[in-house]
């Protein structure tokens, strides 16, 4: 049996001591490491739920902004009423602006392909001159906050007649 003096016990209690700062510090840093990670996704999963009901607000503002307009569309405009119109068309202005500076935009389909991400296609109309599936008339608007589609346009396509390319062909000779 080996006989140990007191600075050897005192080396071996410092170097268990040394082992349990090791242990202590490898897992502070494994909690301190676990907690940045729960912030980073806390932080996303907050963001990810703000743009939800910043778009889910705005798809709720769209029938308002929508009936603004059928009624601006119909509105006639007499001397009598003239300043209730002029006042409805500055409220309207001013929803508008408001919702486009939180970056709601409204996009014209017509002319263009049909894109079923961005259209919702309401009918089809037999046009020969125009290329199939090119959008001819717009029913209502779409909308988009930062490239994402939150209302669709509704649109009207164009189709060919059954003998469509052949009786354009002919035409053209």
């Amino acid at each position: 049996m080996e006989k140990r003096g007191p600075v050897t016990k005192l080396k071996e209690d410092i170097a268990k001591k040394e082992e349990e700062i090791k242990q202590f510090k490898d897992k502070y840093l494994r909690a301190l490491a676990d907690l940045e990670n729960y912030r980073k996704r806390m932080e996303k999963e907050f963001d990810s739920f703000r743009q939800y009901a910043y778009v889910e607000f705005l798809r709720k503002i769209l029938p308002v902004l929508e009936s603004f307009e059928r009624a601006m569309d119909g509105a006639t405009v007499d001397n009598e009423n003239s300043s209730y119109t002029e006042g409805v068309e500055m409220i309207y202005r001013q929803l508008k602006d408001t919702l486009k500076s939180m970056g709601l935009e409204e996009f014209s389909s017509f002319g263009k392909v049909f894109d079923p991400a961005r259209h919702d296609a309401v009918g089809t109309v037999v046009d020969d001159e125009k290329p199939e599936n090119t959008v001819i008339e717009e029913v209502s608007k779409g909308y988009v906050v930062k490239e994402r589609v939150i209302k669709p346009a509704k649109v009207l396509v164009s189709k060919r007649s059954k003998g469509g390319s052949e009786d354009a062909e002919n035409n053209r000779n």
